[in-house]
Order: C-alpha cells, then structure tokens, then sequence
C-alpha cells in the first residue's frame, strides 16, 4: 500500500469516527479527532508522526473511559499499522 492510500485511508477512517452519533457527543475525542485530520491534511508528509500521535492519543483517551465507541477499533488498528517503530513514538527508552 502506498503512502498516500494509507492518509487517505486514515483520513477515512477519522471521518467515520467523527460521524459516529457517541463520538460526537465527547468533546475531547471529536477535538482529538479534528485535530489529527487536520494534521495529515496538511502535511501528508508527517502521515507516520500523526498515526504516532493519534495512537498515543486513543491510548490515553481510552485509560479515562471505562467503554469506547466501536467505530474507534479499526481507527486504532489503522493507527497502528502506520506507526513504524519507536522512531515516531514519544515512550522514552533509555537506549540513544
């Protein structure tokens, strides 16, 4: 898959997320949300930083809620599977 299937795909994948009836009704996701959409939209080019951060983001949005809506499971996986490495993580190691 190339590079720019795979924004769009995120891409998609936010638009659906921020469709869903229960993400709307949650401020701080649609905001997280919007956010990162408008991130990728504007520099493509960071699509491997922006699935990081956005993987990071669900992370701990999800350790404050006891139950996620289900549009979010494929969000999440897709941000996974654009997140190579700990180069675009923000978890410190130890190791330089």
């Amino acid at each position: 898959m190339s590079e720019l299937s795979e924004v769009q795909t995120l891409l998609q994948m936010i638009g659906q997320a921020v469709q869903d009836p229960t993400v709307q009704g949650d401020a701080e996701l649609s905001q997280l949300l919007a956010k990162n959409a408008k991130r990728l939209q504007g520099k493509p080019e960071q699509y491997h930083q922006v699935a990081a951060d956005l993987n990071q983001a669900l992370k701990f949005w999800g350790m404050g809620h006891l139950h996620a809506p289900e549009v979010l499971n494929p969000l999440y996986q897709a941000t996974i599977a654009g997140t190579r490495g700990r180069a675009y993580q923000k978890t410190p190691t130890g190791f330089k």
